[in-house]
């Protein structure tokens, strides 16, 4: 059980620098785009380290110094190799920031989407992965909204008294729901529905703004 917990905590973790002589940088990204193309191509259950390493054209040593198992460089590379976290915009305005951050995770996620989906597959079946994906892609996506929210309380656009955490964590939740469950890619039309609905603050005195037939 102590071993299990482990390997969860460090795949968790950025990858340790190795004593010695300085890590390549070039040799991490090269295995960190091995890892995603091959995700893409064969899944996750399939793919091994030392399909990694040869397609990375590295020693599979070379591999285990930097992750030392098969969940930490999935989680490693999802998160930092394809591209699925945007930058997050400060427009000044709540509204405007979470249409920008949300469109542009749907481009990140449709351009690595079969890496993506071979991981997501997974993740009901696999403890470990499943921790990993939530302290590593996930948490760094809740992150960057809980950034935008927290400015609109700073502005002034959400009260003092705003549930940041639970607004951090809605839009993800609803992208993923509607993509698991009801089997239908979010697209730029959901976006604007559910930043209309949760981050789009009447100005003060305005009455409560009632949903269009087509909205609804």
């Amino acid at each position: 059980m102590e071993d299990s917990r482990s390997r969860v905590a460090e795949a968790g973790r950025e990858p340790a620098p190795a004593r010695g002589r300085p890590r390549d940088p070039e040799v991490d990204k090269a295995i960190m785009s091995a890892a995603v193309d091959l995700l893409a191509e064969v899944g996750y259950a399939r793919l091994t380290m030392d399909h990694v390493a040869a397609r990375a054209g590295v020693g599979k040593a070379s591999l285990y110094l930097r992750w030392p198992s098969k969940v930490a460089l999935v989680a490693h590379a999802i998160q930092h190799r394809s591209g699925a976290v945007p930058e997050v915009p400060d427009m000044g305005s709540l509204r405007e920031d979470m249409l920008v951050f949300l469109r542009a995770l749907l481009r990140s996620r449709s351009a690595a989407s079969r890496a993506l989906a071979a991981v997501s597959g997974e993740i009901a079946s696999n403890p470990e992965l499943r921790e990993a994906w939530r302290r590593g892609l996930a948490g760094t996506l809740t992150v960057c909204v809980r950034t935008i929210v927290a400015r609109a309380v700073d502005r002034g656009e959400l009260p003092a008294t705003t549930d940041v955490e639970l607004l951090s964590v809605l839009p993800l939740a609803l992208l993923q729901h509607l993509a698991l469950e009801h089997e239908r890619r979010p697209d730029d039309a959901v976006v604007t529905r559910i930043v209309d609905q949760f981050y789009s603050p009447a100005p003060p005195g305005a009455p409560p703004r009632r949903l269009t037939g087509d909205e609804r």
